[in-house]
């Protein structure tokens, strides 16, 4: 069911978007895919060079790596090879002397000693020459040695007296007498029996090394050069570190690797002595027990490739952002025009739809005021038929029954079709009256059933028990007709359209409601409501009709229905599901039962001075006959000024009468309304009941605090009037 109109989906409006609103979504699109691509190209070619260049500095890093251990390696073997040079020449010169031998020529291979050192050997501190007992022999620093020195609690000593063999290379040791910082490469003398005769020592700086690997290490940041024997003890290292520890952790890359053989390689990961991450190489040194190893600083690296990147991005980033910018605005310039061309259309069709709604609205109201004008006439032609119907079943009850009855049915019948006019052209107010929903609702079958038509089936059901409702009925009809022509244009090949009534459940009442309810269901099977206009279609005016065959007024009618009778209405739908409409309607007080008829006893008892004002003689006649059948004195004047004039005459006479009954509209510059408002500034004790025809005015009348009757008005419901005054 759609809203006053024909589903969307059939709508050539919507079906047919104008050109500019087809081609806006393409358009804003690719001018965003050209933004991005302004900004992700670039990027994307920046993070490639970026990968490019990481690698690249990685393998650069890497060959440097290499080239600096092997030089340390090739500049620790030359000095290895010395020492071994220097330690035959010391063999050589001692020969196979005992300790007593040595101590004789002591100042002799003291002069030999100092020559062997000379001074183009900055590696060397100084050389000894150590007897079985640990005890000194003979030095190049010293003459005597001292006496006092032993290094028999020396590793070195103790290796060699435990005929370890070959050349041992010890930790960094502090001199017990000069307090420097040496090495040992040291060998063991042994005479031909085999007896320990002592060892010859060679003591090497390890500032030597560490000058020379800072020299090395000098062009490269974050580069570590470490020499270290293969049981991980550190000899040297560049850079200085507090607190460093003597030896690598066994657990260490590349520790790992030369305890399981390896005499070089490479070994990427945390280095055991300052824990930092680190690009590790390291190289054997000849046959010695030592290793060279090479570090890089993983975030020197990276530090190196994000001074590169952050250049790079310098460069182009500019031009970027300009490119990227120019595409936004091109964007947002676009979007703006294309917004301005939409809202352009959007105006232009809302204002087709607003004309021709105010032409409808107009063509309503010229109708209205033409049914208005002609129900004037016909509703006081109706009230002189019902009064002296009233008057002739008063008077003479038992003649005639069957004509008279039939009279009654056809000014009844009369009188709604006229209430239908005038609510069809929306003047006809709202006359609320309980409605048994069982009796009403089968019966409406023959006023729904042409306005469907042969393609749609109907179905009218009321479940058992359903409560009544206080409603006007002309607009119940109305609403359930405009529920009807909108079910009906929205299943064009045909359908079903089903219509029930039942006491909604505590479950079922929507939130703002409040007491029991009753629901009258409109179901249908049509194409169903999008969920992006389904929120409004009771907004009046809104259709989704092609300009010229709606007006977007029939579900505001229905929601206004509800409205005014305490209730709502609320829509359910689904693209190609059907639709629901809900009206909901309060439950009837048991106590507002539809007007009984007076009985003939109550109509002659009220005892009231009537003033009628009204030009018509004959509804005048009729109604002051059934006024005085109510036992009431009537007055009749047929102008309002006549009427003041005659209430003055009446009050400086101290014979005011009860009431003042009058036409709303009357000929003269006076009309029923205005002499209503005098009466009520002048006489405020005076009790007012005004009557019209012109069913519009009596929403307006009665907002203005004044009792108003219909016209025509049946004697019960003009004898309860007066009853109330």
């Amino acid at each position: 069911m759609g809203p006053d109109a024909l589903p969307l989906d059939r709508s050539p409006e919507t079906r047919l978007p104008p050109p500019a609103a087809r081609s806006a979504p393409e358009t804003l699109s690719s001018l965003r895919k050209l933004a991005v691509l302004c900004v992700l190209l670039p990027l994307l070619a920046y993070a490639a060079v970026g990968f490019y260049r990481y690698r690249q500095i990685h393998a650069e890093t890497e060959l440097r790596l290499n080239r600096s251990l092997r030089i340390a390696a090739e500049h620790a073997l030359k000095v290895l090879d010395t020492n071994d040079a220097v330690l035959a020449r010391m063999r050589d010169a001692v020969g196979d002397d005992d300790a007593a031998a040595i101590r004789l020529r002591e100042a002799t291979l003291h002069r030999q000693l100092r020559a062997m050192s000379g001074t183009n050997r900055p590696q060397l501190q100084s050389l000894w020459i150590l007897g079985p007992d640990g005890r000194p022999l003979a030095s190049d620093r010293f003459y005597p040695v001292p006496d006092k020195v032993n290094a028999s609690d020396r590793d070195y000593f103790k290796w060699h007296r435990a005929r370890g063999g070959g050349t041992f290379v010890s930790a960094p040791l502090l001199g017990r007498t000069s307090g420097e910082r040496f090495i040992d490469i040291s060998q063991g003398r042994y005479a031909p029996d085999g007896s320990f005769l002592g060892v010859l020592r060679i003591s090497l700086r390890p500032a030597y090394f560490e000058r020379f690997h800072q020299d090395l290490a000098a062009d490269e940041p974050g580069m570590a050069i470490t020499m270290f024997r293969d049981d991980g003890v550190i000899l040297s290292r560049w850079p200085l570190l507090a607190n460093a520890p003597a030896s690598m952790s066994p657990n260490s890359p590349v520790m790992t690797r030369v305890r399981a053989g390896q005499t070089s390689g490479d070994a990427p990961g945390v280095s055991s002595i300052d824990h930092r991450r680190r690009l590790l190489m390291f190289r054997k040194v000849g046959d010695y027990p030592v290793y060279m190893g090479t570090g890089m600083d993983v975030m020197e690296i990276r530090k190196r490739w994000l001074e590169e990147m952050a250049w790079l991005a310098g460069f182009g980033l500019p031009p970027l952002l300009g490119l990227y910018i120019a595409a936004r605005v091109a964007l947002r310039r676009t979007r703006e025009s294309l917004s301005a061309a939409q809202q352009l259309s959007d105006e232009t069709v809302a204002r087709r739809r607003v004309e021709e709604a105010l032409l409808q609205a107009q063509k309503l109201e010229a109708l209205g005021r033409l049914t208005g004008g002609v129900a004037h006439d016909f509703n006081n032609a109706l009230m002189v038929i019902s009064n002296n119907l009233v008057l002739i079943r008063m008077k003479h009850p038992g003649v005639a029954a069957g004509p008279v009855e039939s009279i009654g049915r056809a000014v009844g019948s009369a009188t709604k079709l006229t209430r239908q006019l005038l609510a069809f052209s929306r003047r006809q107010a709202l006359v609320p009256e309980i409605i048994e929903l069982a009796e009403r609702l089968p019966s409406m079958q023959d006023l729904i059933n042409p306005v469907l038509g042969g393609r749609v089936q109907l179905s009218l059901a009321v479940e058992p028990g359903t409560a009544r409702i206080l409603v006007d009925s002309a607009e119940f009809e109305l609403a359930l007709i405009n529920l009807a022509i909108n079910a009906r244009d929205a299943m064009p090949s045909g359908g079903s359209f089903g219509v029930t009534a039942r006491n909604a459940a505590p479950a079922e009442v929507p939130p703002l409601l409040q007491g029991p309810m009753v629901i009258v269901e409109a179901r249908d099977t049509g194409g169903g409501i999008p969920a992006d206009v389904i929120t409004k279609v009771f907004d009046p005016f809104f259709t989704t009709k092609p300009v010229g065959q709606g007006t977007g007024l029939g579900l505001s009618q229905v929601y206004g229905l509800c409205q005014r009778a305490g209730g709502m209405a609320t829509v359910e739908s689904r693209p190609g599901q059907g639709t629901v409409v809900r009206l909901f309607f309060p439950v009837a007080d048991g106590g507002a039962a539809v007007p009984a008829a007076v009985a003939p006893a109550l109509l002659g008892n009220l005892d009231k001075r009537v003033l009628m004002v009204e030009d018509n003689d004959e509804v005048a006649g009729a109604l002051q006959q059934v006024l005085e059948a109510m036992g009431c004195s009537v007055t009749r004047l047929d102008r309002a000024h006549a009427g003041l004039e005659w209430l003055a005459q009446q009050q400086r006479q101290g014979s005011m009468p009860d009431l003042l009954l009058s036409d709303v509209v009357m000929p003269g510059a006076m009309d029923g309304l205005a002499l209503a408002r005098q009466v009520r500034e002048q006489y405020p004790g005076l009790k007012l009941i005004l009557m019209t025809g012109y069913a519009e005015q009596l929403d307006a009348i009665s907002r203005l605090g004044f009792e108003v009757l219909p016209k025509p008005c049946s004697p019960e419901m003009l004898a309860q009037a007066l009853a109330r005054t």
